[in-house]
Order: C-alpha cells, then sequence, then structure tokens
C-alpha cells in the first residue's frame, strides 16, 4: 500500500510511521515537506491513501486536501494536527477530508486509515457493479431493439397475410345471387338474396353460400365454425369447398347437412383438439310455395310475415296439412322430432339431421344468421339474445330487407352502447317477391334444361348485391 504523507517535523513524521508500523500495515511511504513536492508526489507516487499535517511552513492542510481532490479524487485524506478548532475541523470533513486525527491521539492513526481503505474498497466495488449493469443494461436494450425490430417486421409481415387471407375470405362469400326463374332480369326475380357479412378479426369463421337447384327454387347455406381467427377462417374455407361438392344434393337440406357432417368428422378424426360448425340450409321453391330447410346446432332462422305482421321461428310450429305429407326424411336416417335441431356439424359421424317444411307467401323475408349477431352484451353483462332479435325484426318488419337488416344490427350496436362485436357476424335475407304456378318448373325446364346456370357465379347469376 502507498501512503504519501505530507509533514514538514521529523520527529511527528517518525511517530506517525512507528504507529503505522505498530499497526501491522504493510505499506510503502513517501514523505513530502511543501506543497511543490506534494503536487509532484501526488502526480508520480499514485497513493493509496495521503496523511496530511494543517500547519506547514508557506502551505497547510486545507490546501493540500484541495489539490488531492483535484488530481485524485479516489483517494482518501486524513489530516493530521496538533490542534485546529472545531469550526475548521468541520469545514476540512465537509471540504472532502476522509477522517481528522490529532497528533497527541496518533493511536487510532491505523483505524481510521483502515476505516478509509474499507470505504475506498466499497466504493470501487459498488462502481464495478454499477460499470456492469450498465453494461448489462446496454446489451439488453441492444436486444431489446433488435427484438422488437424483429417482432415488428415479422407482424408487418403476418398483417400482409391476413390482409390477403381477408381478401381471399372475401372473395369466396358470394356477391351476386341467381335470379329465379333462370335468365330473368335482377328486378325481375321471384327471389331476391341481400346479405352483411363483419369479421371480428382480420379473417372470420362465418360463411354463407347461395345457389339455384331449379328453375323455380334457391338453396341458401349458412355456418359458424367454433373459434375466430384463422383456425376458424381455414375450417369455413373447408366447409365451403365441402359445400360446392356436394351442390347436387342441396336440394335435399338435410342430407347436404349429413353428407357435410360425415365428410368433416372423417377429416378431424386424427385431429387432437375438437373442431365443429354449426350450419343451417333451406331450400325456397316460389312453384309450391314452401321453405325446406334442416339446421345442424345453427340458431334458428325466423320467417318475416309482412302482411300478417308478425315473426316466426323455422323450427318452430308447422302448418297442420303439412306435417304429414311435407316433412322429408334424409335418405335411411328418417325424420328426426319436428323443430329439433341436429347437433352441430363435426362431432358425431352418425348424427341424423331431417327436414322440415313451411309455407311462405309473397312478401315474406327468411332471415338467416349467426350467433354473432345476438351474443353482444351490454354494460351490466346482459345478452342482447334471440329473442331480443326477434322482437328488433318484429318492430322493422314492414322495411325492406336490406333496411331490416340494418336495422336489427344498429339495435344490437345499441344495445351494446358501441362496444364491438366479439365474435363474426353474418345476415343472410331472403325475400319472396311473388310466388310462380306449379306447372311453370316443368315448362321451363322443357325449354332450358335442368342444368342452365345452377351454381351462383355463372351467366345470369346477377342478383341483389351485398349490403
Amino acid at each position: 500500500m502507498r501512503i504519501l504523507l505530507l509533514e514538514d517535523s521529523d520527529l511527528d513524521a517518525e511517530l506517525i510511521e512507528g504507529e503505522l508500523r505498530a499497526g501491522g500495515l504493510q505499506y510503502v511511504l513517501r514523505r513530502e515537506q511543501d506543497g511543490p513536492g506534494f503536487e509532484a508526489a501526488l502526480r508520480e507516487f499514485g497513493p493509496r491513501v495521503v496523511l496530511s499535517d494543517y500547519r506547514l511552513p508557506n502551505y497547510d492542510g486545507a490546501q493540500a486536501l484541495a489539490l488531492a481532490r483535484q488530481l485524485c479524487p479516489e483517494v482518501p485524506v486524513i489530516v493530521i494536527s496538533g490542534a485546529v478548532g472545531e469550526e475548521k475541523t468541520v469545514e476540512l470533513l465537509k471540504g472532502g477530508a476522509t477522517d481528522f486525527v490529532l497528533k497527541d491521539r496518533l493511536g487510532r492513526l491505523v483505524s481510521a486509515v483502515r476505516r478509509a481503505l474499507r470505504e475506498v474498497a466499497e466504493r470501487e466495488a459498488l462502481q464495478r457493479v454499477q460499470a456492469e449493469l450498465y453494461t448489462c443494461n446496454m446489451e439488453l436494450e441492444q436486444r431489446v431493439r433488435d427484438r422488437t425490430q424483429e417482432l415488428r417486421e415479422k407482424n408487418e409481415l403476418m398483417e400482409e397475410e391476413l390482409r390477403m387471407a381477408h381478401e381471399l375470405q372475401q372473395a369466396l362469400l358470394p356477391r351476386h345471387f341467381p335470379p329465379v326463374p333462370a335468365g330473368v332480369a335482377e328486378e325481375q326475380s321471384a327471389v331476391r338474396v341481400c346479405s352483411l357479412y363483419r369479421a371480428s378479426h382480420f379473417v372470420g369463421g362465418d360463411c354463407f353460400n347461395v345457389t339455384r337447384v331449379s328453375d323455380t327454387a334457391l338453396s341458401v347455406f349458412i355456418c359458424d365454425v367454433m373459434g375466430h381467427g384463422v383456425r376458424a377462417a381455414l375450417v369455413t374455407a373447408m366447409l365451403r369447398a365441402l359445400e360446392e361438392q356436394l351442390g347436387e344434393k342441396a336440394a335435399d337440406p338435410a342430407l347436404l347437412l349429413s353428407e357435410m357432417n360425415q365428410a368433416l368428422c372423417h377429416i378431424f378424426e386424427e385431429a387432437e383438439t375438437l373442431v365443429f360448425a354449426s350450419a343451417c340450409a333451406l331450400t325456397v321453391d316460389v312453384a309450391s310455395g314452401l321453405v325446406n330447410f334442416a339446421n345442424a346446432g345453427h340458431p334458428s332462422p325466423l320467417l318475416v310475415r309482412r302482411a300478417k305482421g308478425r315473426v316466426d321461428t323455422l323450427g318452430g310450429a308447422v302448418a297442420p296439412r303439412l306435417q304429414a305429407a311435407q316433412r322429408t326424411p334424409s335418405g335411411p336416417r328418417g325424420a328426426g322430432a319436428q323443430g329439433v335441431r341436429g347437433p352441430a356439424l363435426g362431432i358425431f359421424s352418425q348424427a341424423e339431421y331431417s327436414n322440415d317444411s313451411c309455407e311462405v307467401e309473397a312478401g315474406d323475408v327468411v332471415l338467416l344468421f349467426t350467433d354473432g349477431l345476438f351474443e353482444v352484451e351490454n354494460a351490466r353483462g346482459e345478452l342482447f339474445s334471440e329473442s331480443g332479435l326477434r322482437e328488433a325484426i318484429a318492430r322493422f318488419a314492414q322495411l325492406a330487407p336490406e333496411a331490416l337488416i340494418r336495422a336489427a344490427v344498429e339495435e344490437a350496436e345499441k344495445f351494446a352502447s358501441g362496444r364491438p362485436f366479439p365474435d363474426d357476424m353474418c345476415v343472410v335475407g331472403v325475400e319472396i317477391t311473388r310466388l310462380e304456378p306449379a306447372e311453370y318448373g316443368a315448362a321451363a325446364a322443357l325449354r332450358r334444361g335442368r342444368g342452365n346456370g345452377r351454381r351462383n357465379g355463372l351467366k345470369g347469376g346477377n342478383g341483389v348485391g351485398k349490403l
């Protein structure tokens, strides 16, 4: 340990060295007796501790302390003096002196040196820790910046892909609907269709399709896949492809649902997670004046009887004369209980679905929708519910289908007090503008053939566009 001693008295210097040796300190001492020598020693010797007399010829401890603080601020300075007033002692300590030892009490010099060295060691250790912490913080900040940039780039790529997926999904939704009978102008169609689709994310789990199954009948299919986001959208695309593939069976709603259910169960039988979808299929025939429908765990469509001023639920009461004659079983499975929904698609491969029928009149509107339309909450946590939706539709029953759908959605939004809908929403309105004579279908078939423009999107497929 290098000790620099500023002392002009040989006797006092000898006494100080004797105390240091007696205290067992291992040191190298350099003694200076004036200011210039002291300054040179501070620059050249590199002391670990400075011991300074207070009173020297033409120099004093206050000047030595100031110089030491300037040249080597981390080195402790212990002032040694014979007699200094209390005020001067306080002034020296405030000026940066580590300790003050009286010459007639040199017995505490070694303990003062040890304490000063301990404080220096603790301060240096703290500085090392702070330097290491600063370095770690800088490295961590750089890693965070790098990671943030990486995540930003990945998010931008993901958003771009989701935007593309959104555009592709929108392209799968029908924008034009086939007129009935085939080949007539839009304003002359006996059945007009309108729709509203809103996804809660970039992509949604709802979808629908409209096809012509005969010269006098349209088929409408709507489904809602469990969950949200990309997984639900993928299953939705799969369902739409299945519905297109099974299009020849769309004239029988229960058969269509049964075939789709078996296909989905086969696809998902190896999946580790449960995936299912609710669905509803129906046909509107303006020659027979009937709506045939089957349900797979989906909200029941509503029949707005505008002429009678009431709203019925499809799947409820069926006219007595139709109960025996018009219920159509799906293949060998037989007819289910009247008005009972079958299970959702993709759960039970042997699930049974059956057709129900209902008479319609000119001016009636059939509304199909997913549960995202009514499963919205207000500030008290109450649900808008199917009954609330039905009441809202009843109030606006005389509106045109497009306006009716908009009014129902606005009622749900008003109930939710502006909160965003938590689920995807899809609504399809089917308006029967007029009924055709029963013999029309046979005559039209002879003129054009059954296959002309059955699927939507073919020539002559213009209809009422999406809202």
